[in-house]
């Protein structure tokens, strides 16, 4: 297993084996697992997490998002380009 490097020089030990695009164009999207982000397009996420109902992180930039999340929510959520992973 290899480390992965963000453009801010974060390294993470854990390679994926699923991506799911993040689709909140309509609904909520509640991945089949709990998921790490990778966000394309700075901006807002509103999760929950497998502990926490509603949490907003602000500001977040383009790269991987090292955060367990069990739901997106379409309001909320301005960042773009979203993509879950496994």
């Amino acid at each position: 297993m290899g480390i992965l490097h963000n453009d801010r020089g974060q390294h993470y030990s854990h390679v994926f084996t699923n991506a799911v695009a993040v689709d909140i164009s309509t609904t909520d999207f509640i991945p089949q697992y709990s998921s790490q982000l990778y966000v394309g397009g700075t901006g807002e996420i509103k999760v929950d997490t497998p502990e926490s109902t509603g949490v907003v992180f602000k500001g977040v930039p383009v790269g991987f998002f090292p955060v367990l999340v069990t739901k997106v929510y379409k309001t909320g959520t301005t960042a773009t380009n979203i993509v879950a992973l496994r």
